[in-house]
C-alpha cells in the first residue's frame, strides 16, 4: 500500500513539474518575442497565460504596440 501511494505522489508530483516548465518556456519566449500585446502565438502559449492569469482586455493598439521593440 506505502508503494503505490508513493508512486502515486510521484507521479502527481511529476506532472506538477513538466506543467510548471511549459508555462516557464512559454512565458520566457513570449518575453523575447515581445508578443505578450498581441494574441497568444500558440495554445500553449495561450494556456499558459491563462494559468498566469495574464490578459490583454481593455489595452489599445498603441498601447501594445508601444514596448515592441524593431528588428535590425
Amino acid at each position: 500500500m506505502a508503494g503505490v501511494i508513493a508512486l502515486t505522489a510521484g507521479g502527481l508530483g511529476g506532472g506538477v513539474i513538466v506543467v510548471l516548465g511549459a508555462v516557464a518556456r512559454q512565458v520566457h519566449r513570449e518575453d523575447r518575442l515581445y508578443s505578450l500585446g498581441e494574441d497568444a502565438p500558440s495554445a500553449l502559449a495561450r494556456r499558459a497565460r491563462r494559468l498566469n492569469g495574464f490578459g490583454r482586455r481593455g489595452l489599445s493598439a498603441q498601447v501594445r504596440t508601444a514596448g515592441r521593440r524593431v528588428a535590425a
